[in-house]
């Protein structure tokens, strides 16, 4: 728990801090950032979740939901851009951290029941975030990775207009 609480917190710190920093913020720490995200719900999925007291389903649905996740958003960003897209919306980063503190309320909670309910929750707020992600990847007119949520779409949209008319529509 200690390695997963260190981990948790390092991902929470790190997009701030390279933006901070000139010249800290890159494509390459942005698909970092991503992985790392993977990775620790994959831990909570295949070491957390299996000691815990859920209902065997859920755990099942859960990396049902995280593959659709990454072969989903993926498959489009493929289709449609001919490149891999990795968003980090509010949803998504909102979802994260509540899944990241999971074990931690089941922790102190160790209410069965509540603790089910709540991973069914959880679980059916990550399908949201899926298909956000999905949706604003279908719509979007480029690949735009630092698009928020998918009340954004038309601002990118008109924002990708506006450079394609400002390099003379030469993409």
């Amino acid at each position: 728990m200690v390695i997963y609480f260190i981990a948790g917190a390092t991902d929470v710190i790190d997009g701030p801090v390279a933006r901070r920093i000139k010249g800290g913020a890159s494509e390459f720490g942005s698909t970092l950032d991503s992985v790392a995200d993977l990775m620790l719900v994959l831990v909570l999925i295949f070491v957390v979740i299996p000691v815990m007291d859920i209902w065997g389903w859920l755990w099942i649905a859960y990396i049902c939901v995280v593959t659709l996740k990454v072969f989903a958003s993926t498959g489009v960003g493929l289709f449609r851009f001919k490149e891999v897209i990795s968003l980090h919306t509010y949803t998504f980063k909102g979802l994260v951290f509540v899944l990241f503190c999971f074990p931690f309320l089941y922790y102190f909670i160790h209410a069965g029941l509540f603790m089910n309910v709540f991973a069914t929750i959880l679980l059916s707020c990550g399908l949201l975030v899926v298909i956000e992600e999905i949706l604003i990847i279908s719509m979007t007119k480029r690949p735009e990775r630092n698009i928020k949520s998918i009340l954004s779409v038309k601002a990118a949209n008109l924002a990708a207009e506006a450079a394609l008319a400002e390099s003379g529509g030469q993409e």
